[in-house]
């Protein structure tokens, strides 16, 4: 029999010692998985975000963007309610254009293929440069450059990575994950609040209800970060595949996760803004001075980020492996071999992307203005419109300018995000330093390396 690895039923069939499990994820697991996917790296990045557009517009904004993408999040339900046996978002994309746009079929699944696992596997790279970093700032009073330790966190990452295959095998990582995603977040928020704003708001750093430096290229560029920060698209047809009852999605989505979303984002967003100021950087954990609590929310932030990228490199690799089956260019035999060589494959590409790009805030902005309006928005909006014609229904008149708004949104941020982002990196490339350089920059507790700690005259 050939072999599916793109299907966690499949995969249950096969030698893979897992395959006793035979229960689908409750929707309190599916809750814990989308929290996992994402509150990620993009929750690191809500404090900057709001002090370009300031406490309350910030707000609206955030909230905007939540309820933009928990209704996409429904589409995608929708969509996948009518093609259940659709097990990842390429699948899903293949039988909606086979009944509706069979001539398109073949650059549909293409486009859609390319554009989730390259984003899938950006966010993996960024994860990856996450955990070195988080390990940098850990062992602050040792001169270790960050490709030195993004490696060991490679090391880290690998036992965890080759023993998991499918989503369910994180039931008590998604605890843990909770866990350290809060300590990463509440340690340097308490930090703050523990000092005053006397103390951590720089002179000059101003906090209003809307910033008073507010452009449109800031709008622009903190709806990306939201966008990446919300978005969980990617992921969504292969964590709904795993459910005990797929119709029990709205219920894990609504009940347990968008709550849990909501609080996270605007809590972290508000509580940096307001303890900083517009001199919020780009990461929390730059927050606070080195010290011990700067030391336990690096930790958190390492267990956070190693199964957050767990997560995504499951879903990235056995999509990988069935496009290569799906092109004969792999056989059915030994399928943990395969497995391991593809995790490999993916975790040393990751650790060289971070050492290409090894700027956390740019390169979260530039996810969110070109893979998230096109694979994680427009795409789904596109499958369900689709839908309604194949099943000659018609989406109310709300629904469709509710989609008319998001698509206008995507496009902005496509077209104008991408190109303000780009010019934004580009203008700073010299002060971010070439590919595989040290790349001390708050890391090493030195006024050097880490000019805009607290304990920096600057």
């Amino acid at each position: 029999m050939q072999a599916d690895y793109g299907s966690a039923s499949m995969t249950r069939k096969n030698s893979d010692p897992e395959s006793g499990r035979i229960h689908g994820n409750s929707a309190l697991l599916t809750a814990g998985l989308l929290i996992a996917d994402v509150v990620g790296a993009g929750v690191l990045a809500m404090g900057q975000a709001v002090a370009k557009l300031g406490w309350l517009l910030g707000t609206i904004c955030i909230l905007a963007m939540l309820a933009m993408n928990a209704h996409i999040m429904i589409l995608v339900w929708r969509v996948h309610s009518r093609f259940p046996d659709a097990t990842t978002f390429r699948e899903l994309v293949r039988q909606t254009f086979a009944r509706a746009l069979p001539e398109r079929l073949e650059l549909a699944q293409e486009i859609v293929v390319i554009g989730q696992y390259t984003y899938v596997f950006c966010t993996l790279g960024l994860y990856t440069l996450s955990i070195g970093q988080g390990l940098g700032m850990f062992f602050y009073d040792y001169s270790v450059c960050l490709p030195l330790m993004t490696m060991f966190g490679c090391l880290m990452l690998l036992p965890l990575n080759l023993s998991a295959r499918f989503l369910g095998s994180f039931a008590g990582s998604v605890a843990f994950n909770c866990a350290c995603t809060a300590g990463t977040v509440l340690i340097p928020i308490a930090w703050l609040a523990a000092h005053g704003t006397a103390e951590t708001r720089p002179a000059g750093s101003e906090y209003r209800a809307v910033a008073s430096h507010l452009s449109f290229d800031s709008l622009v560029t903190s709806a990306c970060t939201f966008a990446f920060a919300f978005s969980g698209q990617f992921i969504l047809v292969e964590i709904m595949t795993e459910m005990e009852d797929m119709n029990e999605f709205p219920k894990a989505y609504f009940a347990y996760s968008l709550p849990f979303q909501a609080a996270a984002f605007i809590g972290v967003g508000l509580s940096v803004y307001y303890f900083r100021g517009d001199a919020a950087s780009g990461m929390i954990v730059d927050e606070i001075p080195f010290g011990n609590s700067e030391r336990y929310a690096a930790i958190c932030l390492v267990g956070h980020m190693l199964i957050t990228y767990v997560i995504k490199s499951v879903v990235l690799c056995r999509g990988l492996l069935k496009e290569f089956h799906r092109r004969d260019m792999i056989t059915s035999g030994n399928t943990w071999s395969a497995w391991h060589y593809m995790v490999l494959a993916v975790l040393a590409s990751s650790w060289l992307l971070a050492q290409i790009v090894p700027f956390f805030s740019d390169l979260v902005n530039v996810l969110g203005s070109t893979f998230t309006p096109t694979i994680a928005f427009m795409t789904p909006m596109f499958l369900y419109l689709l839908l309604a014609r194949v099943q000659d229904f018609t989406p109310s008149r709300l629904e469709m300018v509710a989609i008319a708004v998001e698509v206008a949104v995507s496009v902005v941020m496509l077209l104008y995000g991408t190109v303000s982002n780009g010019i934004h990196i580009y203008e700073k490339w010299n002060s971010y330093g070439y590919p595989f350089e040290c790349h001390c920059q708050n890391l090493w507790r030195t006024c050097e390396c880490s000019p805009s700690r607290m304990q920096c005259p600057a």
